[in-house]
């Protein structure tokens, strides 16, 4: 039987940020452990003690092709960088043109939108369905950051596009913390119908009390996500460094996703942590 750390591994969720480059709303000096800048440098060494091999870096800022600039500049460096998922304003009259200047970009992969600085309703703007349009002609996935009160609006965006690949970042971040699954676990269900939504399995601890979380709370929750999308359309998410907020480091989170995934088929969890995002993403590795 093989092991998981043979498998180069790919996390499908990283962030780095440079707090004197750009200008980012999030974190702030209220986020003590992450209110600071975050190098690819210093993600490469924590990959080190890990399988993970290959990352994807998702977007800060939105509306600001030049932070995924940056990042693509530093794979020349950093070659695990095998992907960038840019932050581009899907309500732009110049969408195309943005994104034709961005598919010149070998590591250009996809695009998400914070959503959480918009009003809730904002997914179902008839602008913002036109630039997903876009997208879906282009080919180019979306990552979707949700929490539990937007997932009522998803399903009609989806069944829209059918032709676009959609990932849910963070598992749409339950209520881990208050034990709360009701609500969530109907309307994530509900939306793992759709064969074009995929779901990363990262997020979890700054969900949980950051001070005491254990394994076992998140167990529901990954149980029930596996039983809705599958393993074929489920990945590995670091989400470092915001991970460190619940004093996970990187190995940490790594370590955890592999205890409750338990006796799963290491074919299975081959798909997890490398093939899915793979594929997703049309990585090359």
């Amino acid at each position: 039987m093989c092991d998981i750390s043979e498998i180069d591994c790919v996390d499908s969720h990283f962030h780095i940020w440079n707090l004197k480059k750009f200008q980012y709303p999030w974190p702030t000096s209220a986020e003590a452990a992450i209110f600071r800048d975050f190098s690819a440098c210093e993600l490469e060494d924590n990959l080190k003690k890990t399988p993970v091999r290959h990352a994807v870096f998702v977007q800060c800022l939105n509306g600001t092709p030049e932070e995924a600039k940056w990042v693509m500049s530093q794979a020349e460096s950093y070659p695990f960088i095998k992907g960038v998922v840019g932050g581009i304003d899907l309500t732009s009259p110049k969408l195309p043109e943005v994104l034709n200047d961005m598919q010149s970009h070998a590591l250009f992969k996809g695009c998400r939108h914070i959503l959480d600085m918009e009003k809730p309703d904002w997914i179902t703007r008839e602008d913002v369905h036109r630039g997903l349009k876009v997208l879906e002609d282009l080919q180019i996935p979306y990552d979707l950051l949700l929490r539990p009160p937007l997932l009522k609006y998803i399903p009609d965006v989806v069944s829209k596009f059918p032709r676009l690949k959609f990932v849910v970042d963070h598992i749409a971040k339950p209520y881990v913390k208050d034990k709360t699954i009701d609500g969530w676990r109907e309307e994530i269900a509900a939306i793992a119908k759709y064969p074009n939504v995929y779901c990363k399995l990262s997020g979890l601890v700054t969900e949980a009390d950051w001070e005491s979380w254990k394994t076992e709370d998140f167990q529901p929750y990954i149980d029930h996500v596996l039983g809705c999308f599958g393993v074929d359309r489920c990945m590995y998410g670091s989400d470092w460094p915001v991970c460190n907020l619940a004093k996970a480091d990187y190995k940490t989170v790594f370590n955890l996703l592999q205890r409750l995934l338990g006796s799963m088929a290491f074919e299975d969890k081959k798909k997890i942590f490398r093939l899915n995002a793979a594929e997703f993403y049309k990585l090359d590795l």
